[in-house]
């Protein structure tokens, strides 16, 4: 259980679920997302994906930059747990 990829996960790249995910293709009409959100949502998916540690903190903590980074962290390890249950 203390594994953070599954056979089904490994194959997926973060490359692929950022797309898929910010597009715009597959959910058309979705909140368009920050380039701040998307890098915090980045960084957690290269981190269960790719086991790269987590960066330093781009952004000064207490700016609206930095929370929208927090909260792209936060959806980036929900969709993986998230990826995870699809794949079991």
């Amino acid at each position: 259980m203390g594994t953070r990829k599954s056979e089904k996960a490994v194959n997926l790249s973060v490359d692929a679920i950022m797309a898929e995910r910010f597009s715009g293709e597959k959910y058309p009409g979705a909140t368009p997302r920050s380039e701040e959100y998307k890098a915090g949502v980045r960084a957690a998916l290269e981190y269960r994906i790719n086991n790269r540690p987590q960066p330093p903190m781009p952004y000064p903590v207490g700016t609206a930059q930095a929370d929208a980074y927090f909260a792209g962290q936060d959806y980036g390890h929900w969709l993986w747990r998230r990826l995870q249950e699809q794949a079991s």
